[in-house]
């Protein structure tokens, strides 16, 4: 998988592509096919963002966050909000294909 950070106003330890990839790996039990990452970092004055942009196969999902203090607990809050829109996304498909009616021939 593509992991691509981009830092505006800030710079970004090489830590943290390393926790990334790591929680990436937990994500990709949720079964999708995982493509790629685009992780956004900003600071203006005393407020940090970060946007996350994960690619998958026919899926393509964003997860921002803010936070006044701390650039790791922005990045933990995206991965939150990544990590339920999968699971809510990967729930809907198991409910529709157990809802799915079996053809049986005439």
């Amino acid at each position: 998988m593509r992991i691509t950070l981009t830092a505006r106003h800030i710079e970004i330890p090489e830590t943290f592509r390393e926790l990334l990839e790591g929680k990436l790996q937990k994500l990709e039990r949720f079964g999708h096919k995982l493509i790629g990452l685009h992780a956004i970092f900003d600071r203006e004055k005393y407020l940090y963002t970060t946007e996350l942009t994960l690619s998958t196969k026919g899926l393509t999902l964003v997860g921002k966050a803010k936070h006044p203090r701390d650039l790791l607990t922005c990045l933990e809050a995206a991965l939150m909000k990544l990590e339920e829109q999968l699971r809510r996304h990967e729930s809907k498909r198991v409910d529709r294909l157990r809802r799915r009616v079996p053809h049986r021939p005439a």
